[in-house]
């Protein structure tokens, strides 16, 4: 499944025909993100994410074909989000990431042609339904406020990704990700190892020339490498989050 669709189940192109009595109720908590152990992130949200996730990056594919990917671990093991409590509501006083704040909404491009979108949205969702909720289109076939705004917030997101792969490609450029597994240990002694993810190289970033690190700075790359390099201080923040969450489980 591609990184961007994680989280939807049946990805439905929107139409102002077919769906023009379709409503939207707010959903009661994070049910529909509390399977998922990591979340795309941009980085404009790592200021605000690392005051609470550990960001990270994460490979897949080789040589040409591979792809990194800034992401939030919110998880320790897989298919289980520890911000998420057993009454499916997300950590208070904790940032909610953009890829959770478009839900159920996405832009979706076709193979053959990633510059043009499509909005589309998750039927399985079950806020949707034609009797409770806001309307998605007017009696004329316009779109809604509600609508608008998700629309704007999804070509915002979607620009913001954008702009991070580039600043992956930037890394990669000069070398800076590495490859790295951690062993990480709570206040009680416990201990969970977490295993090939990508960070930057901090002695790599010290040795950088002036130039360098003013091509950084000058793209707004540099204070987004130090907000990643803070971030993995939440490591442990994540282990104590999941022996919490485990222990109310077995209780």
């Amino acid at each position: 499944m591609s990184k961007t669709m994680l989280l939807y189940r049946n990805v439905t192109a929107l139409s102002r025909d077919e769906h023009k009595g379709l409503r939207l109720a707010a959903a009661d908590g994070f049910e529909f993100a509390a399977h998922t152990h990591w979340l795309p992130v941009a980085g404009v949200e790592f200021y605000q994410a690392s005051r609470s996730y550990p960001i990270v990056f994460a490979s897949e594919g080789q040589g040409d074909d591979e792809k990194i990917t800034a992401i939030l671990l919110t998880g320790l093991e897989r298919d289980s989000n520890d911000y998420v409590s057993n009454d499916m509501q997300w950590k208070r006083d904790t940032y909610i990431p953009a890829f959770i704040r478009r839900y159920p909404f996405v832009l979706a491009g076709t193979p053959d042609n990633t510059r043009e979108f499509t909005v589309c949205f998750d039927a399985t969702f079950p806020g949707f339904n034609n009797k409770e909720g806001s309307l998605l289109f007017n009696e004329d076939g316009s779109e809604t406020e509600l609508l608008k705004n998700a629309v704007q917030f999804l070509n915002g997101f979607n620009n913001d990704l954008q702009r991070t792969n580039q600043f992956v490609a930037e890394l990669r450029k000069l070398k800076l990700l590495e490859k790295r597994s951690a062993d990480v240990r709570s206040a009680g002694g416990a201990l969970f190892q977490i295993q090939d993810f990508l960070v930057v190289n901090e002695e790599r970033f010290s040795k950088l020339t002036g130039s360098q690190l003013s091509h950084l700075h000058k793209n707004g790359y540099l204070g987004w490498i130090y907000a990643h390099l803070m971030s993995l201080a939440n490591l442990p923040v994540l282990l104590e989050l999941h022996m919490a969450k485990k222990n109310q489980l077995e209780s």
